[in-house]
Order: C-alpha cells, then structure tokens, then sequence
C-alpha cells in the first residue's frame, strides 16, 4: 500500500498535467488526452495521431514551505507550521530552488528514452511560493543566467503554474 505522502504527490502530479493538456487544448484547439502514466513520465498524452508526454517538477519556496503544505495535505500527519520567520530574501531563494528544480529535470539522463519515442516533452514546474509576483520572475531570470544548464533537449517547452484567482494560471516559460 503506497504512504500517504506518496499518494498527494501523485494527486498532484496529476492536477498539474490536467492543467498542461487543459492549456494545450486551448491555446492549439488539440483534442489532448491521458493516455497512459508510467510514471516516469507522469503523463502520455494524445491528440489524434500525436503523442506527447508530460513530466512535472513542484518548485517551493524552501523546504519548511515543503513540509507545511505536505503535512497538511497528508491524511494522518501532524501539521507543521512553515515557522514565524524572519523571512528574508525571500523571492531570490524561491528563484534558487525553481531554477534548481528545473535545470535537474532539463539535465535528467532518464528522459533521453520519452524523448527518443515520441518527441521532446513537455516539463510543467508547479510553482509553490506565495509572495509570486513580477519582481519574483525578474529574480528567476537573473538566477538562471547565474549558472550553466546541459540540456538533453527533452523537453519542447516548460509551463509554470501558479495559484491565481480563482484557481490556477498555465504560462509558457522560456528562460531567457
């Protein structure tokens, strides 16, 4: 029987790429489906005689953000409290961990067989940061550039998703 945790994060994962095929079949008119979930990739995606896949990776703010929200999404588990702060610097260590988390993803040797199969994927990056705003992406940017990325041309684009009223946003990213 999978833990808890385990079933939140495939939750999740399953969420985020409802978002991708949902923002797909808007912004292509494309028909996209799930078709299969190896996991490895999260998602198999289909539209007509096109077949894509789709890997997620959650971005959050810092680890005791992590554990808050985990803990109390998690049937069973006591909630731990992000903490009292002081909290400083706060959008240049989420942009860290969101360029982190992306770059390992891009650089993922794993992925070379997705791709070999049908074609560079898509990577969704579940932002988990509640002070985003615009001063937070310029912080993305300037992180990104900071260091070097090997990318194994797996992924054809990387979507952002962010809470927003009501609900969620779906944004094309291209580190620029």
């Amino acid at each position: 029987m999978p833990n808890p945790r385990s079933l939140i994060k495939e939750k999740h994962e399953r969420y985020q790429v409802g978002l991708l095929v949902d923002e797909l079949n808007r912004r292509h008119r494309s028909t996209y489906q799930v078709v299969a979930e190896p996991d490895p990739p999260e998602a198999i995606i289909r539209s007509g005689r096109t077949t894509r896949w789709a890997e997620v990776v959650t971005a959050f703010w810092n680890e005791a953000y992590a554990r808050d929200l985990n803990s109390y999404a998690t049937p069973g588990e006591t909630h731990v409290c992000v903490g009292k702060g002081p909290f400083m610097d706060m959008d240049h260590e989420f942009a860290s961990k969101f360029v982190i988390a992306v770059k390992s993803k891009m650089e993922k040797k794993g992925y070379v067989p997705f791709r070999e199969q049908y074609g560079p994927g898509y990577l969704v990056a579940s932002i988990q940061y509640p002070f985003l705003d615009a001063h937070t992406f310029e912080c993305i940017r300037e992180e990104w550039h900071r260091g070097q990325v090997n990318d194994l041309g797996c992924f054809r684009s990387i979507y952002v998703t962010f809470r927003a009223n009501p609900g969620y946003r779906v944004v094309r990213w291209k580190p620029e």
